[in-house]
């Protein structure tokens, strides 16, 4: 089961990115570990990865949203696949 919340992740494609690289570790992980098969995994994202390299501040000078300061597709696949990667071998 996997809760991945609108209000951190307004961006449905986003959101999809997220769950299929959480599928694709889980699979992985199961070829690993057969007995993660017998265990309930349940995922819930709480914090969205933020870009240290992009601006805390937009042009009028408010704090922007977390979402506006996410990192690119690609460094959010690495963060995210490194995290549940961690996580389930954990679990294992």
């Amino acid at each position: 089961m996997m809760a991945i919340p609108k209000k951190l992740v307004p961006s449905s494609p986003v959101r999809n990115l997220i769950r299929r690289v959480i599928r694709e570790s889980h699979r992985a992980a199961l070829a690993r570990h057969p007995r993660l098969a017998e265990v309930s995994v349940r995922v819930q994202l709480t914090a969205l990865p933020q870009d240290p390299a992009a601006p805390a501040a937009g042009p009028d000078g408010r704090a922007l949203r977390p979402f506006a300061r996410r990192p690119t597709d690609r460094a959010l696949k690495r963060i995210v696949r490194a995290e549940v990667d961690g996580l389930l071998a954990r679990a294992a």
